[in-house]
Parts: C-alpha cells; structure tokens; sequence
C-alpha cells in the first residue's frame, strides 16, 4: 500500500488492518437544496455543499439532516475528493457524500478525516470534463485501521500540526499585508 511517508511512520510497528471504506462505514449523499429554499429557510444551521470557500457553508436553514460527528466530501467538480471533518447539526448537498463509521471502537472519525484528507483525491475520476468521487469509488478507498489508542495519537499529532500551520500562516498573511 503506497502511503504518505508522515503517516507510514506513524504506523509503523503496529498492527494494522486495511479493509475498505464501504466496509467500515455507511456512504450517503445529501439532497437538492436550491438557492431559493435557502432563502425562505433561514436558521441556525449550516448547509454544506461543493464549494471549499467558508469550510463549504452555502448559507443556514431552519432545520437538519444530520446531527453528530461526521465526514464528509465534495462528490462532483473542481473540489471533488474534498474532504471535511463535520460535527453538530446540518445538511449537505446533493454534490456531497457523508460518512458514518459503522463501530465507533474500531474507527475514529478525525482519524478517518485525515486519511482521506491525503488519499482521497487519488480517486478521483476526471472524465468527461467534470472531476467526480461517487460513494462507489469511495467506499473502495482502503483505510489502515490501527488500534484506537494510535488512531488517537495521530490524530493528536496532526491536530497539533495543523494548529502551528494555521498560526504561522496568519502571522505570514498579515506580515505581507502589512508591507503592502
């Protein structure tokens, strides 16, 4: 299995099952929400859709589809194969598949989020002019499950690693901003 070389360290050593993603959890879509029904809906929660702008919101409606920890990912056009880490109460879009692990002792959602974050995009398929990642060549993705106790050390590592990215690129951000 070719994976990223941060991670192969990571699980070196351990004992790791790889099975694939349709075997470990449920793939569904989200539904057709137009422009209009976001406007007559308004509310407290997000709707997610294709776009990577404002971690994907598109606005806020009145009610949920969704209500817990989640991953989830742009299934068609130039974002397709993105993923995102979703908690709390909302709804997704038709242009975005959702991921719910089936055993929570087997498979963290933060760990998954980060997997995918790396493999995913190697699946997508970009013929006929539209990048597409549908829930059948999703649930193919092999996904290493080690123990939980190494799940959660990775994703420790890696929360800890995005942090200090984010940091450094505000403080980059503004730097350049302030000699302009």
């Amino acid at each position: 299995m070719n994976i990223h070389p941060f991670l192969q360290q990571l699980l070196a050593g351990q004992a790791v099952e790889w099975k694939p993603l349709g075997e470990v959890a449920y793939l569904t879509r989200g539904k057709v929400i137009s422009k209009q029904y976001l406007d007559e809906n308004r509310g407290d929660y997000p709707v997610y859709s294709s776009q990577t702008v404002n971690n994907g919101e598109i606005g806020k409606i009145d009610t949920f589809d969704f209500d817990g920890e989640y991953v989830s990912w742009t299934t068609d056009g130039a974002n397709a194969g993105t993923v995102f880490y979703r908690t709390g109460k909302f709804s997704i879009t038709n242009v975005c598949g959702l991921i719910q692990t089936q055993d929570l002792s087997k498979l963290d959602y933060k760990f998954l989020f980060y997997w995918l974050s790396i493999s995913a995009k190697h699946h997508v398929y970009s013929g006929m002019g539209n990048p597409k990642l549908m829930s059948n060549q999703m649930s193919k993705i092999k996904i290493p499950i080690p123990p939980l106790s190494v799940q959660a050390k990775i994703v420790q590592i890696l929360d800890a690693f995005t942090a200090i990215t984010a940091e450094l690129t505000a403080e980059l951000t503004a730097e350049l901003s302030m000699r302009n």
